[in-house]
């Protein structure tokens, strides 16, 4: 996953308006260089690199911007959701053609779904991306960037993590989807702050938890869609338990790390 570009000289005390809006203006130049690079090949990876650029920003949207701006995030998240059916299909053939499986199917919704996917980037490139740099400047101003407004909201982002793996029990799939959405959340928001919190350790944590979570989320898809096929619900039987032992380890960190931060915000 590429990581998302850092601005030098970024601190607790850089007022929240400077901050806010070099923050914004870099994770839209991601998305921006992300696209280009989708456009030449849809690959799984440049599609996956894209859609976690289009997370970036909304969290920029969401952690510094005023109404007006936030009123853009659905777009984002319209190309985001489209770039999702176009990763999912991705997976679900990649794991298919592994276990010796007939992918024709998904084959043929992949193909509607990148010309979905095609539309929805025109519709990016021609409207939403010049709606939002204009709107970038639609940012709260007020105070710092390790201030108390979003150290409140760093809080909150944990707080709500923490009840969630509270409540994780044996990682059913119900359960292991919310710990995820709650960890996605603070993860791509501390990648905003670590400057002004010093978070690597808990990115690096939370990157680390999402990623267990997305693989044991995938043997659960997988498992919702093998139907009756025996020989295939076995493989992703065995696929979800090695990914559930995976998920509990980093959970645990997680934990760990989650104390530290609550100790630090």
């Amino acid at each position: 996953m590429t990581k998302p570009s850092r601005i030098s000289g970024l601190s607790a005390g850089t007022p929240l308006r400077t901050a806010a809006e070099l923050l914004l203006h870099a994770r839209l130049a991601d998305l921006h260089a992300a696209e280009a690079h989708a456009l030449r090949r849809f690959d799984p990876e440049a599609v996956h690199d894209l859609r976690v650029a289009c997370r970036r920003v909304r969290a920029a949207i969401k952690v510094f911007g005023k109404k007006r701006l936030r009123s853009l995030d659905e777009r984002v998240e319209h190309l985001q959701d489209v770039l999702g059916e176009v990763r999912d299909l991705q997976l679900r053939i990649r794991w298919l053609e592994r276990h010796h499986a007939d992918p024709r199917a998904a084959r043929a919704k992949l193909g509607l779904a990148k010309a979905h996917l095609r539309k929805a980037l025109a519709l990016w490139t021609r409207r939403s991306e010049v709606l939002l740099l204009r709107e970038a400047v639609h940012v709260h101003g007020h105070g710092r960037l390790g201030g108390s407004r979003v150290r409140q909201r760093l809080r909150k982002r944990t707080r709500d993590l923490r009840r969630e793996v509270s409540r994780a029990g044996r990682l059913e799939p119900a359960a292991a989807h919310r710990i995820r959405i709650a960890a996605k959340k603070l993860r791509y928001e501390a990648e905003l702050l670590d400057d002004a919190f010093d978070l690597g350790d808990a990115v690096e944590a939370l990157s680390d938890a999402q990623s267990a979570l997305g693989d044991l989320h995938d043997a659960d898809v997988r498992l919702s869609e093998v139907g009756r096929d025996r020989r295939l619900a076995k493989a992703a039987r065995a696929e979800r338990r090695r990914s559930a032992i995976k998920a509990r380890a980093a959970l645990r960190r997680l934990g760990r790390v989650l104390t530290e931060l609550e100790e630090r915000v």
